[in-house]
């Protein structure tokens, strides 16, 4: 997943992205390849040493956007539906089997900001069946 970078420019106001994941026990990483139709950027096995040093909780396999943080979180989304949406099908016998979902974050360097999609960003939710989740982290400049 993507990391937020700490150092931070004044004229940014936030960091975005997304990622499709896969994870449960046992899973079976070159067929998840094949039934997506794309290259993971990360996969990971159960108990493997995440670079923190801790073990991993499971198996997993996702696929971020490589749009970069500064895109709002619609454009990531937008970049994995067109990827995910024609294996529509496929993801949805997936989610049968292993924990689908898309992982959603924010992280906002004002007091305040918002959160807007399009409903055509919001699609990959109802066609895929899953629901938002938007980690939202708020990280406003100390005061002087």
């Amino acid at each position: 997943m993507n990391s937020t970078p700490v150092n931070q420019t004044s004229k940014e106001t936030f960091h975005a992205g997304a990622s499709f994941r896969v994870h449960g026990a046992g899973l079976d990483l070159d067929r998840i390849m094949r039934t997506v139709g794309l290259a993971p950027t990360h996969t990971h096995k159960l108990g493997e040493l995440s670079p923190q040093g801790r073990p991993y909780p499971s198996d997993m396999w996702f696929l971020d956007s490589p749009l970069g943080g500064t895109q709002p979180l619609e454009a990531h989304l937008n970049w994995l539906a067109e990827r995910l949406l024609p294996r529509r099908e496929q993801i949805l016998h997936l989610k049968e089997e292993v924990k689908v979902d898309l992982y959603c974050w924010k992280t906002c360097y004002t007091e305040q900001s918002n959160l807007t999609l399009s409903s055509r960003a919001l699609a990959i939710f109802r066609e895929l069946d899953i629901p938002l989740d938007v980690s939202l982290i708020f990280l406003p400049d100390e005061p002087e």
